[in-house]
């Protein structure tokens, strides 16, 4: 079982699913840089947050980065592939999940703990987490609004691709608690496959023992419980 990381100029929290992966999990981890395109001893590979290509939009970036394109084949043979943050922006923009991540409902920049409930349990980062409980991780993003066209989302709900939904502490689903503002309180989704998942919220950053909050460690443990 390995995992790749995929970093480029601007990328953050690389470390902290690098630290958690290898440290925490044990499990062999190598950095995939943005120019490389080697992926054929990977079996998943995660996409961490950041602002690529500073000036020019991300879909130019897709376009001009052989890795992408290599994540790209990599999901098209059925490997897993994990957007966090921007990460899932950039999944959106490549076309390997449906729908888009926009600014914030507030226009700002969000960086706090939410709750999130699981939607689907039955998915290759929920199987080890239960819809009936809800978990507490942080986000830190300013395109966090996940949109998508009313059809589109019929179309998710039926296929069971909504995997995470915004919570309270009780682990209710409201308007009121919709942090970034995401259509039917969206915090994560998948691709129809099931084998592609965007996530805002990073629970790389509520995994390490050392932070006091590991709640974040299910998905990593249905990860690797899926690979097993």
């Amino acid at each position: 079982m390995k995992f790749g990381i995929f970093a480029f100029p601007g990328s953050h929290g690389y470390k902290e699913l690098i630290w958690v992966l290898k440290k925490q999990f044990k499990k062999e981890t190598r950095m995939v840089w943005h120019q490389q395109d080697k992926l054929s001893d990977l079996d998943a590979i995660f996409i961490p947050g950041g602002y690529p290509c500073k000036g020019s939009s991300e879909a130019k970036c897709l376009t001009e980065s052989p890795a992408i394109n290599a994540v790209i084949e990599f999901a098209e043979k059925g490997k897993i592939v994990i957007g966090i943050g921007n990460g899932f922006r950039l999944l959106c923009d490549a076309g390997l999940v449906p729908g888009d991540l926009r600014m914030n409902r507030n226009k700002r920049f969000i960086c706090r703990h939410v709750f999130i409930k699981p939607d689907n349990d039955h998915l290759p980062i929920t199987s080890q987490m239960s819809n009936e409980k809800w978990y507490r991780i942080p986000i830190a993003t300013g395109y966090g609004r996940y949109t998508a066209r009313d059809e589109t989302l019929i179309e998710m709900r039926h296929r069971g691709q909504i995997i995470f939904r915004y919570c309270d502490h009780l682990g209710r689903i409201s308007e009121e608690i919709n942090v970034t503002g995401s259509i039917d309180n969206i915090a994560g989704i998948c691709n129809s496959r099931k084998n592609v998942f965007g996530i805002v919220p990073q629970p790389e950053r509520a995994s390490l023992d050392i932070s006091g909050n590991t709640e974040g460690q299910g998905i990593f443990r249905s990860l690797i419980h899926f690979l097993s």
